[in-house]
């Protein structure tokens, strides 16, 4: 991904990013709010579970990031004069 006018693909791919980390944090936030109703200990099943969902969406964050980094790196062989 570059640092200008982002393409059309570009802005798809942020906003599922978005989306895929709102959507782990409401999950974690919801699994952990039903624990706490099952098992009567409202409230820090609720906050474990929002931390975890957190957790789980920063490394979805990071993940993306490294592969799109990777892949937007230039390669060895894509150099013709040897120089970086």
């Amino acid at each position: 991904m570059r640092f200008g006018p982002f393409s059309p693909q570009d802005q798809v791919t942020v906003t599922t990013l978005g989306l895929e980390f709102a959507v782990a944090v409401a999950l974690g936030t919801g699994v952990g709010f039903w624990a706490d109703r099952h098992f009567d200990s409202l409230p820090w099943l609720t906050v474990l579970g929002m931390f975890a969902g957190f957790a789980l969406g920063m490394y979805i964050l990071i993940k993306e990031a490294r592969r799109m980094a990777r892949q937007a790196a230039p390669r060895k062989e894509d150099k013709k004069d040897g120089s970086i």
